[in-house]
């Protein structure tokens, strides 16, 4: 398969890992709107474009305008193979700011070590994201309460996939989190891996991900692991390089907000 044919395969794997409330579709670009709650739901993905190049600017006019309509900024998620090429001069010239550069990471299921699992904690592993899973996010990370509720929306309409959700506890508290999304063509998405920050540096994010692959992930079929990795994220990116993950592509958002 020719690089450009993997990585548009992997971002229809994304889109259907994190289902949107709403789509529409403007020559070849797919526009997802949920309620302005992660880029990944809210963004135009230029998978294709089947408009005419002399013609970019009012589509992306008109691209603005529907997330204007929502009270959205506009956010492109620029994939290493975005069309038509001049998208990304025009939305620069346009005052579209670059964000977030993102790497996806992939490897093999049969070759992760899944030796060396903590085993001082304890991992289960759960067919929906439970009330307790979310919380610990809000409390924690960058997305308050309202925001996980909306995610947990968003990880309702996964249907195609097969899903899982990993929580981790220390003497009855929660202290750790992993989400796994299962395509039909054996690839596992991981998302969501966070531990509270008392709890790091122990091997814990490495052993929920080494435990959903064992006792889930390779019993549903699953091929190949990938993830995705903001490239400022230092530590992340060591952890998945040393599991032995390797890069496949990468990606950032161009964004403008509403004036």
């Amino acid at each position: 398969m020719t690089a450009i044919k993997e990585v548009k395969r992997f971002q229809e794997f994304l889109m259907n890992a994190w289902p949107a409330e709403q789509y529409f579709f403007l020559n070849g670009w797919i526009l997802r709107f949920t309620k302005g709650v992660t880029y990944r739901a809210n963004s135009v993905i230029p998978i294709n474009y089947t408009g005419n190049n002399s013609l970019i600017e009012n589509d992306i006019e008109m691209v603005e305008n529907a997330y204007k309509s929502f009270n959205l900024p506009t956010i492109f998620t620029m994939h290493e193979y975005f069309e038509p090429k001049e998208l990304d001069g025009a939305l620069r010239n346009r005052g579209y700011i670059e964000q977030d550069r993102t790497n996806a990471l992939l490897m093999p299921v049969q070759n992760i070590d899944l030796k060396h699992i903590n085993n001082e904690f304890n991992y289960k592993i759960h067919d929906e994201r439970a009330n307790e899973f979310a919380s610990l996010l809000a409390k924690f990370t960058k997305r308050d309460r309202y925001q996980q509720e909306i995610i947990k929306e968003i990880t309702n309409r996964i249907i195609v996939p097969k899903k899982c959700f990993v929580i981790t506890k220390w003497r009855n508290e929660t202290i750790g989190t992993l989400m796994g999304v299962l395509n039909p063509h054996g690839y596992f998405y991981i998302a969501d891996v966070f531990v509270i920050p008392e709890f790091r540096c122990q091997k814990i994010a490495s052993s929920m991900l080494k435990t959903v692959i064992k006792e889930w992930a390779m019993s549903n079929g699953a091929e190949n692991i990938w993830l995705q990795v903001e490239q400022q994220n230092l530590n992340a990116l060591k952890l998945y390089e040393n599991l032995g993950m390797k890069k496949v592509y990468s990606y950032y958002y161009l964004r403008k907000d509403l004036i």
